[in-house]
């Protein structure tokens, strides 16, 4: 009942929008006008929702609200705030007031009489000095869950890290690492949510056998979603063992859209790029440099070079794998290190240019 109202209250407040200020909406109110199924006026009372919780659904909206005249102001393109027909994640502002424990198991929330029983609380008690946030309370398609927000002091230890590597992203191998290693992960679609994709299309619209069907629909892509960013992270966790890392800034849109559009979906590259790029120690090329054109030993742009040709082979006699060899060109041309035996100062003109054209993380 505290999404439902929450859907509700915010759901009110666009109304109220529609005549009046957002500011001017009072987050205090206990009763909220808004239309049932049938789209008729009914009238609710807030019940179990609390005042904090309330402010932030309010909250929320004007937020949003700034983020889309911010994107006006960068002339983009933006539409209005819809009414929702869920609500998902309901904010816990404060620490000690709106939630907290009163023991390892269990956790009270405002507005709740008694404790709520709750797993996975044993990840904080064995950390020093760590101090909770806000939390979010989240309506998943499995079940209901509580995410915290928690500090802690940074420790200052030294970590020795593996060489600096080169990676290159692709469709046939999903990461090439400069030193020969290669990851391959495939995350298909299970016959579980195929089976719900066509149990949803048999149900009539509105009615509650297909609300039924797409929980169930919901549920098994979150699934599909948390092995993907299983599989991304520990691919992560693995590469940002070295020191340093060197990658390109592949076009992986513009790779989902084109013959392979299927194979990238069901990869990990997105997500695997997306953290890489957050990190200070890894150096992105641009999407530009000759990384596999480029010969490392006599310095030439092979320009025939086709996605069929997997392996590498220059007229001065140099040949590696296609991917092997664009992951160590990733270094040299960063102008960072060295790789075969060509030296960075002796670069030919043609490609000199991109020593210094190396793109820091964003």
């Amino acid at each position: 009942m505290l999404f439902v109202e929450a859907k509700w209250l915010y759901n009110d407040a666009l109304t109220f929008m529609n005549d009046h200020d957002i500011n001017d909406y009072d987050s205090k109110t206990l009763t909220v006008h808004v239309l049932d199924k049938d789209r008729q006026p009914v009238t609710h009372e807030l019940r179990y929702l609390s005042s904090q919780m309330r402010q932030s659904v309010i909250q929320g909206i004007k937020n949003n609200m700034k983020s889309l005249a911010t994107l006006r102001k960068h002339d983009r393109k933006t539409g209005s705030l819809k009414y929702k027909s869920e609500y998902l994640s309901i904010n816990l502002q404060q620490s000690g007031v709106t939630y907290k424990f009163y023991d390892k198991r269990h956790i009270r929330i405002q507005g709740f009489k008694k404790g709520i029983r709750i797993e996975g609380t044993n990840q904080f008690w064995n950390i020093p000095s760590l101090e909770f946030a806000n939390a979010k309370l989240l309506n998943l398609p499995d079940g209901y869950y509580i995410a915290i927000t928690t500090y802690q002091t940074k420790r200052s230890e030294e970590r020795k890290y593996k060489p600096s590597i080169g990676i290159d992203m692709g469709i046939k191998t999903t990461i090439t690492v400069s030193d020969g290693r290669k990851v391959k992960v495939l995350v298909e679609e299970s016959e579980r949510l195929k089976k719900c994709q066509r149990l949803i299309a048999r149900r009539k619209k509105g009615s509650n056998n297909r609300y039924k069907a797409g929980k169930l629909l919901r549920r098994a892509y979150q699934k599909l979603g948390s092995k993907k960013r299983d599989a991304a992270n520990k691919i992560v966790h693995e590469l940002l063992e070295h020191e340093r890392l060197y990658m390109q800034d592949e076009n992986i849109s513009g790779w989902h859209k084109g013959l392979f559009g299927r194979t990238v979906q069901h990869s990990v590259l997105g997500l695997v790029k997306a953290k890489l790029m957050k990190n200070e120690r890894v150096t992105v090329l641009p999407k530009s440099a000759p990384t596999t054109k480029y010969c490392p030993h006599c310095g030439k742009l092979k320009k025939d070079i086709t996605l069929f040709d997997r392996v590498y082979e220059c007229t001065c006699g140099y040949r590696e794998d296609r991917d092997i060899h664009a992951a160590r060109n990733m270094i040299l041309l960063s102008g960072l290190s060295t790789c075969g035996t060509q030296e960075i100062n002796a670069f030919g003109e043609d490609v000199r240019h991109w020593q210094n054209s190396a793109v820091q993380p964003r």
